[in-house]
């Protein structure tokens, strides 16, 4: 009667952990912490003024609750947690333990400008005047200047405002005369087909079949054609270079707009980059770089940035061994040396239009390059980054701090996203980044019926 009387009320049922107080570890217990001192993870129970708690020093901690209650998969789950430092916090539940963020301490450095629903935006600079708009999709594409930079945490950002679709599709056709070893990925601007042609070449390095699995997709990750270039017959590891392989490639009844072209590299058994792409022609005069490249021949790349940038170079062998040489809105000479081989070389760009020449042999990342000017375009109309941004979008967060630095972070679950251990435990990890210790006070788990 008492589990049924909570259930049709929707009464919360809260689990609460007074961390540092007695039988805080006690697993004989509904709500506990796991004692992990042994581990070098957990500090023994501490009292400061009447205060108790414990300090959180390795990763990860984990919080056992045994809920009386039935869990539907309606059940609403939060967690709430009370600590003091200044470290980032990742929560997690078993047992996969996909960990997402509970704290996220750069924050401090912005300014929250909008919440809806579930969803939090945050600015870096909240000098602008904001207009209202009753969905987060309207007010992205309304407020956020466009080429901004923004860092997403636990949000897809709609492909619809995402997407550049003020191009125009040019029926010509652009020839790549340089060499990629390993998977390479594209970004092409297509009117209604595919027609690629490929050359490639295996180095015959290392034992093992080499293929190229040519995959296109569209803006909304699904793949839409794919087809493979077969190894060249010699799975030894010989050295010994064939002639290269061409093969035409076509796919037609497509919509026109942007597309991610991967070339990647099948390697079965073998675990380096054991093969090259030696020559790309595509029915398009967009076609740019994305993320990672190794280009092996000498030759010039085009590239605009539309903030201030870091392009990163990797010097993995003697071959690397250069001088790069970087013109445009502002001139750069750059000097790979033996000191570099092993280590990343980074240089600060500001906004504007460059070239860069290479001598191949070197990885390099920070921008969408291009190998023939005409080549450039605009396939985004937001740059979404893993480095320092001026917005952030971030969904289901909230972390609020109160008096003495105590801050109170939560996160929301439904049932339907519990996996109980044994049938009857919710098990809680928490993971903190860097080397600085956090102190627990507390923890509570509420679950409300639906």
């Amino acid at each position: 009667m008492y589990i049924f009387y909570l259930i049709a009320f929707n009464v919360p049922i809260i689990y609460a952990i007074d961390i540092g107080s007695p039988g805080d570890v006690d697993s004989g217990k509904d709500a506990y912490l796991r004692d992990m001192t042994d581990q070098g993870r957990l500090t023994q129970s501490m009292i400061v003024d009447d205060h108790t708690f414990r300090n959180m020093t390795g990763s990860p901690l984990y919080f056992y609750i045994n809920p009386m209650n039935r869990i539907s998969n309606d059940t609403k789950i939060m967690a709430k947690l009370k600590f003091r430092g200044d470290s980032d916090l990742d929560i997690a539940l078993y047992k996969d333990y996909a960990w997402q963020p509970l704290f996220i301490k750069r924050l401090d450095n912005y300014t929250l400008v909008k919440r809806l629903n579930d969803t939090s935006i945050y600015s870096i600079d909240n000098s602008n005047n904001y207009t209202n708009y009753d969905t987060i999709k309207e007010w992205i594409s309304g407020n956020i200047p466009r080429y901004s930079s923004i860092k997403l945490y636990d949000y897809i950002l709609d492909p619809y405002i995402l997407i550049n679709r003020e191009l125009t599709y040019n029926n010509a056709e652009t020839e790549i005369n340089q060499t990629f070893r390993g998977t390479h990925s594209f970004l092409v601007y297509l009117n209604d087909s595919l027609n690629l042609a490929l050359g490639k070449q295996d180095l015959n390095w290392y034992n093992g079949s080499d293929e190229y699995s040519v995959e296109l997709y569209d803006m909304d990750g699904n793949l839409i054609f794919s087809d493979t270039i077969q190894d060249d017959g010699i799975t030894d590891n010989t050295s010994q270079k064939l002639p290269p392989q061409f093969k035409t490639f076509y796919h037609d009844g497509m919509e026109k707009g942007t597309y991610e072209l991967k070339l990647v590299n099948l390697r079965e058994n073998n675990k380096n980059m054991d093969s090259t792409i030696t020559w790309i022609k595509i029915n398009t005069d967009k076609i740019l770089t994305q993320g990672d490249i190794l280009p092996l021949n000498p030759g010039a790349l085009f590239f605009d940035l539309r903030k201030n940038s870091t392009l990163k170079f990797f010097a993995w062998q003697r071959a690397a061994i250069q001088n790069l040489s970087i013109r445009g809105t502002v001139n750069r000479d750059v000097i790979i040396n033996s000191s570099h081989l092993g280590a990343s070389v980074s240089v600060e760009l500001p906004e504007g239009s460059y070239n860069i020449s290479i001598e191949g042999n070197i990885y390099m990342s920070g921008a969408n390059f291009a190998f023939a000017k005409k080549s450039l375009f605009q396939p985004f109309n937001y740059q979404v980054t893993d480095e320092n941004s001026e917005w952030l979008i971030i969904s289901n967060y909230q972390a609020e701090k109160e008096n003495n630095g105590w801050i109170i972070a939560k996160k929301i679950y439904s049932g339907s996203n519990i996996e109980l251990m044994n049938d009857k435990t919710i098990i809680f990890g928490l993971k903190k980044k860097g080397e600085q210790e956090v102190e627990l006070d507390g923890f509570e788990v509420i679950l409300t019926p639906r």
